[in-house]
């Protein structure tokens, strides 16, 4: 990781090292409620992983994304950024404005899970002139979070935690992913999670998404009890240049739980990006 000093503090990046040309998408990947910049795929964040040398990689990872230059970025608080969390999507969204601005980036597609999804959409709804594109994996345009786990977060932090991951992936999911996922949550805090989760509670663009005018892709999963396959699918039918992508036996660790076929369909998704990006600049 990687850290520019944005607003007093140091946040923190990955970076997998590919140059671009000038008219080409780069991907900025956002991570979710509680998450961080390692919870993407190391194929993904890396084109020379450990992983592979390893031959631990999925058989069927076809490096599609190996092409493009890929930033995985840890919102202020998480991970190994300094700041702190904030208590609202559209905040998030400003930070990530000016963290793009500061690195200097164009033609930008970002890449969001849940609440990364949801500061896509902020982020397309300001228009910022560097956004070309957006994916979202696991999102919605209304994120439902009840109050008991918002009092949960803060009264019975750890039993909730094992709440949300339980009700976060797809049954077979093996016990490993499952695991990572409820210690990052954990190392996390309360405060952060607490914090996510009030802001994913106060986010509502639904009747907004006729205003966004940019390509975008939804990715949703028929066992995602976090995010409900229809409510990602009348997201995708509002948003004027949507394609929608259904994946089966998947909870919401979509990227996590199928990576080699999210990565396939974002491998198909910015190719017909990259044949336009020019009209689009």
């Amino acid at each position: 990781m990687v850290t520019i000093s944005l607003s007093g503090y140091e946040l923190s990046y990955s970076f997998n090292g590919v140059s671009n040309s000038e008219e080409g998408i780069n991907l900025l990947l956002i991570h979710g409620a509680g998450g961080q910049a390692v919870d993407w795929p190391i194929a993904w964040r890396s084109v020379n992983d450990l992983t592979r040398s390893l031959g631990l990689t999925p058989k069927d990872h076809g490096g599609e994304l190996d092409n493009y230059p890929i930033y995985a970025l840890d919102l202020p608080g998480h991970g190994t950024s300094g700041g702190e969390s904030q208590t609202s999507v559209e905040k998030y969204a400003d930070i990530v404005n000016k963290f793009v601005t500061a690195i200097k980036l164009d033609n930008v597609c970002i890449v969001g899970h849940s609440m990364g999804a949801s500061i896509a959409l902020s982020a397309a709804l300001n228009k910022y002139n560097w956004l070309k594109a957006i994916a979202l994996i696991g999102g919605a345009s209304k994120m439902f979070v009840t109050d008991a786990i918002l009092e949960g977060l803060k009264e019975n932090f750890e039993p909730t935690i094992e709440n949300i991951v339980k009700y976060s992936w797809y049954k077979n999911t093996g016990a490993f992913f499952k695991q990572k996922g409820r210690q990052r949550m954990l190392e996390a805090g309360s405060k952060v999670v607490h914090d996510d989760f009030y802001a994913c509670s106060k986010f509502d663009v639904s009747d907004r998404l006729a205003e966004i005018d940019i390509p975008a892709l939804v990715i949703a999963s028929d066992y995602d009890r976090m995010v409900p396959i229809k409510i990602s699918s009348e997201m995708a039918d509002k948003l004027g240049r949507s394609t929608f992508v259904i994946l089966k036996k998947c909870g919401h660790f979509q990227h996590i739980e199928q990576t080699s076929r999210v990565a396939k369909e974002l491998g198909n998704y910015l190719s017909t990006l990259t044949n336009r990006v020019g009209s689009m600049r």
